[in-house]
Parts: C-alpha cells; structure tokens; sequence
C-alpha cells in the first residue's frame, strides 16, 4: 500500500502543525463550553442596565414618575448640565442616553401631539435600545392615559401610567423534558467539538490531498500496476486514520471535562453522532481536498466552510433562536443534524426504541452526508486526474 504509506508519512511530518491546531482549538472549545455552563446556558438571559444621565427642568408627579420608570431600566446617574461635559461622557461611554425633560412635559401641544422629549445617544449603539423602546412605551401610555381619561389629575396621572409601565410580560423557555445530564459540561463540549473537529480534519485531509493533487506525483501514480480506485482507497484509508486520531483525542478531552457523565448512555449516544459526524466530515475533507488547487486558500476555504456551517447550525448559536429560514439552509449541512442530535441526546431519560426512532432518522442523514461526499470527491478527483495527464 504504497500511497497509504506515503500518505502516513505527509501526515507526520505536519505533526506539529496538526498538533497546534488541535491545541488552539481545543481551548477555544474548552473555553467556550466553561463559559456556556457557567452563565447557565443560553436561557438564563438577565437584563443589562446602562447609564443614562437626567436632566429634568420641573419638578412634578409626572417627571418624577417618568425618572423612577427609567430607572427600572437603566442607572440614572448625575452629570454636569455642560455641553463639554455631556460630549465627553458620551465620547468615553461613562453614560449612553442623555434625556432633558422639558418645562411642559406631559402636556399637548397646539399640533395635538405629546410634548417630546430632548433625548441624546450615542450614535448606533445597541446598549440603548432596551432603554429607548421602554422611553417610548411610557410616552405612548401617557398619550393614550391622558386622551381616555382627561379629568385625571396630574398625580393621578402619573400614578397610573407608572403602574401600568411597570407591567412586565414573563417569557419562559418551553422544556421539553428534563435534561438527562442537565447542568454538565458533556452536550456543551460535543456540541462545540464540531468546530474543533471541522476545520483541524480538513486542513489534515486537504494537505493529503493537494501533494498526491500535483501533475508529477497523477502521471507517476498513472504509470504505476496501482490502479486509480486502489490510489483512492489507499487516501481515503490515510485520511480516516487521522480523522480518526483526532476524533480519539477529542474524545479524551471530553472524558477529563466531565469524568463522572463519560459511562451514561447519553455520552455513548454521543459519541455515536459524533463518529458518524465524522465520517461525513472526512467525506466533505476528502471533497474539498480534491477541489482545493492551492496551499494559500486552504485555510481561508477551511475557515469558511468551519464557521459557516457552525454559526447557521446551532453550535455557537442555539437552534431555537435562529430563524426557520436559516435553519432550512443548514439543513444542507450535516453540522445542523450534527447539532440536532446532540440536543435530542442530551434530553433523553428513556432509552427505548420508540424515544429512539427520530435519532436513528439524524445518524442515517449524517451517513448518507457522508457517502454523498465520498461518491462526489471519487468523481471529482477521477476527472481532475484524467484532465491533468490530458
């Protein structure tokens, strides 16, 4: 098996470029995972309350009604009534909002309209978004309070927009079932292990590829008594080797994360997806390898593909904030059904054929990824082959 040989023997001598990839990325997923469990995932979301300075020119039931509702948003804080003092605080973001509120606030101009308020940002920035909408909702009641009930005093007034603003809608995030091993590291890790896994085999598998790829090595391996299909097998066979190695050391560090979860049967359906993910990875390698023409774009299509694939699929993002659209392109990616599984295994309390049945359907779709790409990168590089020695 002499491709397969030569093919060990590329892949040894990029050791230490395989290594510091496997290094850098399995930190970042070590990071990420810590980081994703400590904050309680992605439903325990807490508002964020930013700096809004108050400039209020009359003192009445209404603004001070108005101050303690922005309040519940935002910290009112004290500044300097100067123009350079406003533009600094601004400039280094010691304050995002800047609200004056005008002499005759709360009444109705000759138009028919709300008196408004002067209200400063700084210029497209996120933070104050929260704070602004709750700004106009309470301007938006006091106009329609103050045209329903005209006969209300100004106390009055200000008594029931403020109980009325303060009215909050709970959102819960709808559960399923309870998580089989809710609260560890294990579905977080092997979900981020896609990022991992994706980018370090097909920078490993395209290398492969782009030596045994150039015109001196197709007419030699032409000339050769092995024929094309054993040439093909032999490289498949090498990059499943060090698809292989890799899945192995992943898994490892999976088990030092979370030790006490590795011999659950959710972790061995775990490792289940993540192997047959990786042959549907190895199979897309195998394809891009045979694509690539050059070193320098390797890694750029490597980079793509990676983070493509894993910010519509649900690894960095979850899958039940993004939208159906997007979600119906991953679709077209086995990262999505790579994902999907994860989630479904990760909620699984009964192990039955019947709670099975959806979870088998996701690993017969990453196998079918999986051949896809093989049969496609067979075809490719038969064409790419019969070209060059053309």
């Amino acid at each position: 098996m002499p491709v397969f040989k030569v093919s060990m023997k590329i892949l040894k001598k990029n050791i230490p470029t395989f290594l510091i990839y496997m290094l850098v990325f399995i930190m970042v997923s070590v990071i990420a995972t810590r980081i994703e469990v400590l904050s309680g995932g992605p439903e325990n979301f807490s508002d964020t309350k930013i700096n809004v300075a108050v400039f209020n020119e009359t003192e009445t039931p209404l603004t001070k009604s108005f101050i303690n509702s922005l309040s519940e948003v935002a910290n009112i804080v004290e500044l300097e009534d100067t123009e350079e003092s406003i533009q600094d605080a601004l400039y280094f973001r010691a304050v995002y909002m800047i609200v004056r509120i005008p002499s005759d606030f709360g009444q109705i101009s000759e138009k028919g309209e709300m008196v408004p308020l002067d209200v400063m940002t700084i210029p497209d920035a996120p933070e104050t978004i929260q704070a602004q909408n709750h700004i106009n909702q309470f301007l938006r009641l006091l106009s329609a309070t103050k045209l329903g009930y005209p006969e209300l005093s100004e106390a009055d007034l200000a008594s029931k927009v403020a109980a009325l603003a303060s009215n909050d809608t709970v959102v819960h995030m709808a559960e399923q079932a309870k998580q089989g091993i809710e609260g560890d590291l294990m579905p977080f890790f092997f979900n981020y292990m896609a990022y991992s896994y994706m980018y370090i085999v097909i920078m490993g598998v395209a290398t492969i590829m782009l030596v045994f790829g150039r015109k001196d090595l197709k007419m030699r391996n032409t000339c050769s008594p092995v024929t094309g299909y054993s040439n093909s097998l032999q490289l498949l066979a090498s990059n499943g080797v060090f698809a292989l190695i890799v899945w192995i050391l992943l898994l490892l560090v999976s088990f030092v994360m979370d030790f006490r979860n590795v011999f659950k049967l959710n972790t061995i359906y775990f490792m289940i997806n993540s192997f047959i993910f990786g042959l549907s990875i190895l199979g897309l390698s195998f394809l891009i390898g045979n694509l690539v023409k050059g070193k320098q774009a390797l890694s750029a299509i490597a980079g793509i593909v990676t983070l493509s694939a894993c910010f519509i699929s649900g690894v960095f993002v979850p899958q039940a904030f993004l939208g159906e659209s997007v979600l119906k392109v991953a679709s077209f990616f086995p990262t999505y059904w790579y994902v999907k599984g994860n989630l479904m295994i990760g909620d699984l309390t009964n192990f039955s054929n019947g709670h099975l049945s959806e979870l088998y359907s996701i690993l017969l779709i990453e196998g079918g990824f999986a051949l896809a790409f093989i049969m496609i990168a067979l075809v490719v590089g038969k064409r790419k082959s019969l070209e060059k020695i053309g």
